[in-house]
């Protein structure tokens, strides 16, 4: 890392319980090779000895500890506000990053926009499962151009100038779907968001069908709140639940039409696992039940 006077950039990593992935993660971020000074902070609330493994396995990062869990987006908020970089990069746990994805985002920034994501590949490549839960996540996140026609980004692979937050807030509390719907909000107050595909992490997904299919309800229940609250597309599945039942057709039609148009190798991937596809997403549209009936009753 450069010692320059100034900080640049942060880059930001919220951790729970991923003492198995952490180490794998930050030696990959440690190893940047940039043009400028950066710093690393982790926000760590699993309440165990993770992050005195991280303060002595890398000194040089800043270690948050939260008293108690705390969501992504809280732990990402923690350290947004005590980040000293013009230009907060965010990334996971179970991510590793290419030795150049700092550098191509704060080139971005400087070419003039102010959020930037970035490519996201299968860290999980031999792995049925893996591959499955990753065309699932990410198949918005593969467009192999650059490109500002895209609706949101996911805070595996993100970079913010400091001042997004200054002017549109912080993230919201919530378990999943915090980073894209925050890109989505202020994308409609005309900030425009750039994709850079250069800047690449390969995400290790999940192995585990159950962690799956859980994850995929998880995100159907997220996603009915969300669609309830703010007007983002797809709303009319919880304006007419007649139409529930369509859910895992349209997404297999969504996520099926964005392979076949940015990466036909994992479009064939997709369409060899659709039988897999279609029971996951069967688990996802059942959390989407659950939620747009929680979010009806808070009403």
């Amino acid at each position: 890392m450069p010692q320059n006077t100034d900080i640049t950039a942060s880059v930001i990593i919220p951790s729970y319980k991923q003492k198995h992935v952490i180490f794998d993660a930050l030696d990959s971020v440690t190893k940047q090779e940039t043009d400028f000074r950066y710093e690393i902070i982790i926000v760590e609330s699993s309440g165990d000895d993770t992050a005195e493994l991280v303060r002595q396995r890398f000194p040089d990062v800043h270690v948050i500890e939260l008293g108690q869990r705390a969501f992504p987006g809280t732990a990402r908020n923690a350290a947004i506000k005590k980040a000293r970089g013009k230009f907060l990069a965010f990334t996971d746990t179970d991510c590793i990053i290419d030795k150049n994805w700092l550098q191509q985002l704060v080139d971005s920034h400087k070419r003039g926009y102010p959020v930037i994501g970035g490519m996201v590949r299968n860290g999980t490549p031999k792995n049925i499962f893996g591959t499955l839960d990753y065309l699932l996540e990410f198949s918005d996140l593969i467009t192999p151009h650059e490109t500002t026609d895209i609706s949101h980004f996911g805070t595996c692979n993100v970079s913010f100038e400091k001042n997004i937050f200054a002017n549109y807030g912080l993230f919201i509390d919530q378990v999943k779907g915090s980073d894209s719907l925050y890109c989505r909000l202020i994308r409609e107050k005309g900030e425009p968001l750039f994709h850079q595909p250069k800047a690449v992490i390969w995400h290790r997904n999940r192995t585990n069908l159950k962690k799956i299919m859980r994850n995929q309800y998880e995100l159907g229940y997220g996603a009915a709140i969300n669609r309830h609250k703010y007007n983002l597309k797809g709303k009319i599945f919880v304006k007419y639940p007649i139409l529930i039942p369509l859910l895992p057709f349209a997404r297999i039609a969504a996520i099926g039409n964005r392979l076949l148009r940015k990466s036909f190798k994992d479009f064939v991937k997709f369409i060899l696992l659709l039988p897999l596809v279609f029971v996951v997403l069967v688990r996802y549209t059942m959390g989407f039940a659950k939620g747009r009936k929680k979010a009806l009753e808070q009403e």
